[in-house]
């Protein structure tokens, strides 16, 4: 039998009596207007060359790995509630903006 245990808090999910929610977070980097037109000026025969030297290899590793995260997460239904509310973890005193008087 599989047994899933929520990511957020730890309790285990009994699927036969509660909800099991999957969030999935795909982060990639924003690419500017201009930086989409340098990537069309470069060569792309040159670019071709090189990754079949096996030259840029680490390049694109290092990069993707900085650049983007893929993640899958299991939540209970009471932790998935809470994600719903505040779905990018803000402190919610700093969501009101109250004054310092």
């Amino acid at each position: 039998m599989i047994h899933y245990t929520c990511d957020r808090c730890k309790r285990q999910i009994n699927i036969a009596d509660q909800t099991r929610y999957i969030v999935q977070i795909d982060i990639r980097s924003a690419v500017d207007h201009s930086q989409e037109e340098l990537e069309d000026d470069i060569d792309h025969l040159a670019e071709l060359h090189q990754m079949l030297e096996g030259i840029a290899d680490s390049d694109i590793e290092e990069e993707s790995c900085e650049s983007s995260h893929h993640g899958r997460y299991d939540l209970c239904p009471e932790c998935h509630r809470q994600f719903l509310k505040n779905p990018l973890g803000r402190d919610a005193t700093l969501a009101l903006g109250f004054s310092n008087n």
